[in-house]
């Protein structure tokens, strides 16, 4: 037999509110697990005291405060107490309310009895508040009223001992700031002037924007031909230089021109020529008349007996 989806879904969503409602008495201070009695209590003032707010015995908690109603002219207060604890609470107990200690809050501590029998569920224990709790909330009060007090005193005291050179503090201010205003006019109508100038002067260079490439454009060219120019002029410098030293040259000024178009010098220096060819081919052929070398060295009486042999020879030859 198949569970329907619908069981399914039911049985989760009841799961679900058992656990919701579990968590939500769990975190209002109720454990569902151990079984509870309530009893009540009731006050003239429960000043500080909270719903979940802790139930004391003898140091220990044994349970919480469930609800606090307004019923005539007093305060009802709904506790819940652990039966293992409820147990050791006699029926002439006290619920007094007190300080919950150095952080603050309000709890009910659980003074017990001399009686013999306990109380019973849902009774009414004797509500009654902790003697020194109103002096404690009065002594704080009165602490921080004498602070603010003594605050507010020394406020006064500075005030006082330097009232007057606050006052021409005060004054100072008062004149700066008015002389501030009255310059800010007064400058107001001159700046708003160079402000509309210089939107007047932005909205005529964007108007001439053409304009002023056209002429960056012109600007530009006008550079490159002025370079163009100048190195054309050099350029017609250096050839009529060079025409210059051509015609010297042609014309025979200068040494180069001299030396060019000079003939008699042509000739004395092509004689010349031939002249050293002759020298050198003599030379060639005939090294003794020019150059003269001896091992052991030669003299003038040597040289001369070796041409008197030679002309001998030569004789005897003929």
């Amino acid at each position: 037999m198949k569970i329907r989806r619908e069981f399914k879904i039911g049985i989760f969503a009841v799961i679900v509110i058992l656990v919701s409602w579990w968590g939500i008495k769990w975190l209002g201070g109720q454990n569902l697990l151990l079984t509870s009695s309530h009893y009540y209590a009731y006050y003239e003032d429960v000043s500080g005291l909270m719903v979940s707010s802790r139930v004391k015995l003898r140091g220990v908690v044994i349970g919480n405060v469930q609800e606090i109603n307004l019923e005539g002219d007093k305060v009802k207060v709904e506790m819940l107490i652990e039966n293992k604890y409820a147990e050791m609470i006699p029926s002439n107990s006290v619920a007094e309310l007190g300080a919950a200690g150095l952080m603050g809050g309000t709890e009910i501590n659980i003074i017990q009895g001399d009686g013999t029998e306990a109380i019973a569920p849902k009774s009414t224990i004797e509500g009654r508040i902790k003697p020194d709790l109103i002096g404690d909330m009065a002594g704080k009060a009165s602490g921080l009223i004498d602070g603010l007090t003594t605050t507010v005193d020394s406020i006064n005291t500075l005030l006082g001992e330097n009232g007057e050179p606050i006052t021409q503090m005060i004054a100072n201010l008062e004149a700066m700031t008015a002389t501030i205003n009255t310059m800010v006019a007064a400058a107001q109508h001159n700046l708003n002037g160079t402000l509309g100038n210089l939107r007047t002067f932005t909205d005529s260079l964007a108007d001439n924007t053409s304009h002023i490439e056209s002429m960056l454009s012109n600007l530009d060219r006008f550079s490159t031909d002025l370079a163009e120019a100048q190195f054309i002029e050099q350029l017609s410098t250096t050839i009529n230089q060079l025409n210059s030293a051509i015609t010297a040259i042609n014309e025979g000024n200068g040494t180069a021109g001299m030396l060019l178009n000079d003939k008699a010098l042509y000739d004395s220096l092509n004689q010349a020529g031939n002249n050293l060819a002759l020298l050198l081919e003599d030379l060639k052929t005939n090294p003794k008349r020019y150059v003269h070398f001896s091992l052991f060295g030669s003299s003038q009486s040597k040289e001369e007996r070796k041409a008197e042999r030679e002309a001998r020879k030569a004789a005897k030859n003929e």
